[in-house]
């Protein structure tokens, strides 16, 4: 997906923007609704908006390709680890970028799903959407012109799994204090152990 982290790091003012543009609607609609989140849940939820954002752009709307990746027309490869091939092409430098891009991309969400969706604090749930969430990106990066690629899926996915570890690691260790039970958007129950699933919430945030 991105072969330069440095030109895609400049898309992040605008998927601020955007993610803005899209949360503060929702903001007001959970005010209207009597709900009114933590500020810590409210930054949790507008850094998922801002990595649907960001992932958006990047993915499809971004035109920072380099002139070779950006010569590609609708290719598909459905052959895992065709990247160790890479090198010759590339060079190992910027394999290893476009690897860590579409590891680290993913992150954002396997970490803030779970916190945002109860149903999500489940690996396998996580995993299933993280899943899905690549594979909508590289089939319509496929049909816009672009490259579909089955490597990009398993790094993407990667990520999720990473990012779903870091909230399984903050859910063990702080999963019996206040701030935390607000970040997840409820309050933590008495003798609740740091590994349980976290406070039961009604609604949808």
């Amino acid at each position: 997906m991105l072969t330069d982290a440095f030109d895609a790091l400049r898309a992040l003012p605008t998927a601020a923007a955007a993610a803005l543009l899209c949360y503060v609607p929702l903001a007001l609609l959970l005010a209207a609704e009597g709900r009114r989140p933590a500020a810590l849940r409210h930054a949790a939820l507008y850094a998922l908006t801002g990595a649907f954002a960001m992932l958006f752009y990047v993915t499809i709307l971004w035109t920072g390709l380099p002139e070779d990746l950006a010569a590609v027309r609708h290719i598909l490869n459905l052959r895992p680890f065709a990247w160790l091939a890479a090198p010759y092409r590339m060079g190992p430098a910027r394999m290893a970028v476009q690897l860590l891009c579409n590891v680290l991309m993913f992150v954002p969400f396997g970490l803030l799903l779970p916190v945002a969706f109860p149903a999500c604090r489940r690996f396998a749930a996580t995993a299933l959407l993280c899943l899905g969430l690549t594979l909508a990106v590289e089939t319509a990066q496929y049909f816009i012109g672009r490259a579909a690629d089955v490597d990009d899926v398993m790094m993407n996915l990667l990520g999720g799994m990473a990012g779903y570890g870091l909230f399984a690691r903050m859910r063990r260790a702080f999963g019996r204090t206040r701030w935390f039970a607000a970040l997840l958007g409820g309050a933590a129950p008495d003798g609740c152990p740091p590994g349980a699933p976290g406070p039961a919430l009604t609604g949808r945030f």
